[in-house]
């Protein structure tokens, strides 16, 4: 108390700021340029953005320099506020930087790009019906096919889903035997961003009958066996078999 009433209130003033400017600047001050994450928040839940946005965005932040050695790019991300989308349309959305929270005596100096391109629309449901897809050699036949569930029900953008009435299963590929055939696949998934299955993990079942049905080459009186055909025989297909079956089909004498 003694100093502080010999040397005045004005002197102490003065040495606390010389202090403070000596520890802030004898520090040093400096700039770093990072990428950090990119997020869309608030988005309505009966609208949905369809087109890619950039994962990451530049930033450039100043301050301390014992702070930005400090700084990790995984503890920022820059944010844009989808709120006020309510119609459908390209819209053009400022990032701003007043928004990124940064450690006491950082800030923003530039970010880029600046702004975001958001292709909005609204969130449609349709139902699809199921087509059954076959992968089969020539000559074999599915018939009387059934398929359960027969239409599912897909959400997504408008602009997607308003073109489309039917969804393919995955390609089957039948064991080459005659008969009844009952068997599950899945669904081929959708192009398109943002479009979903309402229902997760459905499974389709198609039922039918398989059928062998040889091709007939009238110009030269021959019977087209396919290779596939043949191994599905208990016996190995001769031409003895095959004449002795068609012969009154190709109009050719034994």
């Amino acid at each position: 108390m003694a100093l502080f009433r010999v040397f005045g209130l004005p002197f102490w003033s003065v040495l606390i700021a010389i202090v403070l400017w000596i520890q802030v600047h004898g520090q040093g001050m400096g700039s770093v340029r990072m990428d950090v994450a990119l997020q869309v928040r608030d988005v309505p839940t009966d609208m949905v953005i369809v087109n890619d946005l950039p994962e990451q965005v530049s930033i450039t932040v100043s301050g301390l320099q014992t702070q930005l050695n400090s700084l990790e790019a995984k503890n920022l991300f820059v944010s844009v506020d989808a709120s006020s989308l309510n119609m459908p349309g390209v819209i053009e959305q400022a990032l701003n930087i007043e928004a990124i929270d940064l450690p006491v005596g950082l800030q923003v100096e530039k970010i880029q790009p600046d702004s975001v391109q958001l292709q909005v629309d609204h969130i449609v449901t349709r139902s699809l019906n199921v087509i059954p897809v076959f992968d089969m050699p020539q000559g074999w036949e599915v018939g009387h096919v059934v398929v359960s569930p027969s239409s599912v029900k897909y959400s997504g953008p408008e602009v997607w889903l308003g073109t489309l009435n039917q969804v393919e299963s995955v390609a089957v590929r039948l064991e080459l035997k005659q008969g009844i055939f009952d068997i599950e696949t899945t669904l081929v998934p959708l192009s398109g961003q943002g479009i979903h299955l309402l229902e997760k993990d459905v499974v389709i079942r198609i039922r039918g009958e398989l059928s062998w049905t040889p091709t007939v080459d009238t110009n030269n009186n021959q019977i087209i066996v396919g290779e596939s055909a043949l191994e599905s025989q208990n016996e190995p297909y001769t031409s003895k078999h095959m004449n002795d079956e068609y012969t009154g089909k190709l109009g050719v004498q034994p």
